[in-house]
């Protein structure tokens, strides 16, 4: 049976007070364990949020556009980065497989444009990826500037509100949402970075890179 003050009847005050105070002590440590896993977080969150805001101040004119640091900037650079990907390993199954054309570009032919420097043509499989990434390019700007009634939108018309960031962790959810993309463009501009870095760092090509990466599946 308890007392008023919430303390068990015959157990000695010294014993409550050590009980208390274990407790609290107990909760003062989970908080602040659950702040200190926390902290990295909101962290890098604050300073997005900082670098949106600042924009914001400094280039009035583009931010009420949707140019700068914006949620719909961080989608289509994960859909350029997915697209990308893609496109990687589609040109190294493609070289495995012998679709790419052998030999060098003749300069004669071609002018000063193929040429690396010092006289060197480049390959004829690296004019085609650069060709292909043109016209990539190109409809990738189409898109931005001129998009289609049932495209996605990277500006803002006058008066649009930008939307939500997703912050640095964002919502796992499984499906065709905007937080299964930003996972995948996110884990995509990851991808990117550690096979440039990777061809950088071995002076290898990003082909051979990620040809090596997913254990010579491709060539």
């Amino acid at each position: 049976m308890y007392g008023f003050v919430g303390a068990p009847v015959g157990l000695p005050s010294r014993a409550v007070s050590r009980s208390s105070a274990f407790g609290e002590r107990v909760q003062v440590s989970s908080t602040r364990r659950s702040s200190v896993a926390a902290g990295p977080s909101m962290m890098f969150e604050a300073t997005f949020n900082k670098a949106i805001d600042d924009f914001k101040s400094d280039f009035p004119q583009f931010a009420k556009r949707g140019w700068g640091c914006t949620a719909k900037a961080e989608r289509w650079n994960g859909r350029h980065a997915m697209f990308g990907m893609l496109a990687i390993w589609l040109t190294a199954y493609a070289k495995g497989h012998g679709m790419l054309p052998a030999g060098d570009i003749d300069v004669s032919e071609w002018g000063t444009l193929a040429n690396l420097g010092g006289y060197t043509p480049i390959s004829n499989e690296r004019a085609v990826i650069l060709i292909a990434h043109i016209h990539v390019l190109l409809v990738s700007v189409a898109a931005a500037i001129a998009p289609f009634s049932f495209q996605d939108k990277l500006l803002l018309e006058d008066g649009e509100s930008d939307e939500t960031p997703a912050g640095f962790i964002p919502a796992f959810s499984v499906g065709m949402t905007k937080d299964a993309e930003t996972w995948n463009g996110r884990l995509a501009m990851v991808g990117i970075m550690s096979i440039v870095g990777g061809a950088v760092a071995t002076n290898q090509s990003i082909l051979d890179v990620t040809n090596k990466m997913f254990g010579g599946v491709f060539f």
